[in-house]
């Protein structure tokens, strides 16, 4: 069989330029006006379809040099695996959906530079410390999503008929409560009634509480990462599978 490690290995520095040229190109497309048809300018998608199908081939590439490893599943379900998959899936998606979607899967082509990920240790150093903080950050996400979900309903409840076309929906509900909590304050909706008046107060002080734990553990976390991982000895990439580990005899998967 065919050993396509050595192929990756020198396709490498190639990939790199591949990733600066996709995303160097989108930003030409759309800075000078080429990606306002359905399909925008024929010569800047067919580069972007070409480099596609290289990082596809790629993708390919290295599921066989992991299986032929000996580790079969292991590449898909790693942090790199992922994360070139999730540069080609928006390219490949984009085929089969309507014209209609297309400049929205068009903006995800910048997912193209997460694939530095794999040469940058300083991404992978962040994204250790997002992955560290994950355990913590679940049951406040959870007790932010229920109150989030509560200040939406009882907002949109007491203001819908008091204010029609700021709270026409749900969603003008839950995008008011969003920036409530995340204390952005645009000043474009805001409720009149008291009730309304009352559960936002509750809401900011319950929900803000929150937030500062979130960014709280999520500081912690990259300070913790920061600290330790600067050895330059120490590869990131064999700390996600250990944390992978530690958290797996923390909370075992049912």
């Amino acid at each position: 069989m065919l050993k396509v490690n050595p192929i990756l290995k020198a396709a490498d520095p190639w990939l790199k330029w591949l990733i600066m040229a996709g995303t160097m190109t989108y930003f030409v497309e759309i800075t000078t006006g080429a990606s306002e048809g359905n399909k925008g300018h024929s010569v800047f998608w067919w580069v972007q379809s070409l480099i596609a199908i290289c990082f596809t081939i790629e993708y390919i590439f290295r599921w066989l040099d992991d299986a032929q490893d000996h580790y079969r599943w292991h590449y898909p379900q790693s942090a790199l695996g992922i994360v070139d998959l999730l540069s080609i899936l928006p390219f490949w998606i984009g085929c089969f959906l309507p014209l209609e979607w297309f400049q929205l899967l068009r903006t995800l082509r910048v997912f193209w530079l997460l694939k530095f990920f794999r040469y940058s240790r300083s991404l992978q150093l962040v994204a250790l410390g997002f992955y560290r903080a994950l355990p913590a950050l679940r049951p406040l996400g959870f007790a932010m999503l229920i109150i989030g979900l509560f200040c939406s309903v009882v907002i949109f409840e007491t203001e819908h008929d008091a204010q029609p076309d700021k709270f026409g929906n749900m969603f003008d509900a839950v995008y008011f409560t969003m920036v409530t909590v995340a204390t952005v304050g645009y000043g474009d909706l805001s409720p009149i009634t008291i009730l309304g008046r009352l559960t936002v107060m509750l809401t900011f002080v319950t929900g803000l509480a929150v937030f500062a734990g979130i960014l709280g553990v999520v500081g912690a976390s990259f300070f913790k990462v920061m600290d330790e991982e600067l050895d330059p000895k120490i590869d990131p990439l064999e700390e996600f599978r250990k944390e992978r580990e530690r958290q797996l005899v923390r909370w075992p998967e049912k």
